[in-house]
């Protein structure tokens, strides 16, 4: 059976005060599991929190006693607050970029689980440089990943966000160049949207490394409000086999619980 999740942090749908530093406001925190598991999701993906390491415990409790999973962490945080990247012509920044990326792995296995990678990468120009220096990352943390049991799942971005990974097939086949064994593909509706030509050939294409969804409409807004088919996306990914998460992040129009409620009540009408 598929699972439902959903997407929490300061910047789209749940507002979750101070996710990124501490969880002292318990209550707003936990509020926001409580209002989900009462829609009908089993998880949320949360940011991967400047000081996490010591709440993993806290964490943890707080998730189990509201019987809802920890489907992922996100990490495009250090580069929309602190300008994190894989592809920084500052190789201070590099580093510091993959140093938070290793301990993002100890964090994501005492939380069983994935670690996403999507605009961490960067977005700088694409050349033979940034290049040697994204493949040199993605191997090192798909290597620690395997020592670890976590997996990592690359996010393809659009065009207009970055020049580097934007479709799926993209993504797949730097996986096969790299010989990762530890890292797969994040399906994302609304990149999917403006980047893939035939959003179901290039699922069916890269169908090996597919682990994970997630879904927002146009505009990255709930799930019916625009124009994105995701019967067909569904469709595709029936075919294939897949059956895991299925993550949903999207504006909270009209509210974060309405959006949240409508986008999952659309999605179980369509699986």
């Amino acid at each position: 059976m598929p699972k439902y999740g959903f997407v929490i942090s300061e910047d789209i749908g749940y507002i979750v005060k101070n996710i990124f530093k501490d969880i002292n406001d318990k209550k707003n925190f936990e509020e926001g599991l409580e209002t989900l598991k009462k829609i009908g999701y089993e998880g949320a993906v949360i940011p991967l929190m400047f000081n996490i390491g010591i709440l993993v415990k806290q964490v943890n409790e707080i998730f189990k006693k509201h019987g809802i999973e920890i489907a992922g962490l996100s990490t495009d945080h250090y580069t929309t607050h602190l300008g994190y990247s894989f592809i920084s012509t500052n190789p201070a920044v590099r580093g510091r970029t993959l140093d938070v990326i290793m301990s993002g792995l100890l964090i994501a296995r005492e939380l069983s689980s994935p670690l996403i990678i999507g605009k961490i990468i960067g977005k700088g120009i694409k050349d033979e440089k940034t290049e040697v220096w994204l493949q040199a990352s993605l191997k090192i943390l798909d290597k620690r990943a395997k020592d670890f049991g976590v997996k990592v799942l690359i996010e393809p971005l659009n065009s207009y966000e970055t020049s580097f990974l934007n479709s799926l097939s993209e993504v797949y086949s730097l996986i096969k160049k790299l010989s990762l064994e530890n890292t797969g593909i994040l399906v994302n509706s609304y990149n999917m949207d403006i980047e893939e030509l035939r959003i179901d050939e290039a699922i069916e294409y890269t169908k090996e490394r597919i682990w994970y969804t997630k879904f927002s409409d146009t505009k990255r807004m709930p799930l019916g409000y625009g124009h994105i088919d995701f019967g067909k996306i569904v469709k595709a990914l029936k075919k294939i086999g897949y059956n895991g998460w299925y993550i949903i992040e999207c504006l909270p129009v009209p509210s974060a619980e309405d959006a949240a409620k409508t986008s999952l009540n659309y999605l179980k009408r369509i699986l």
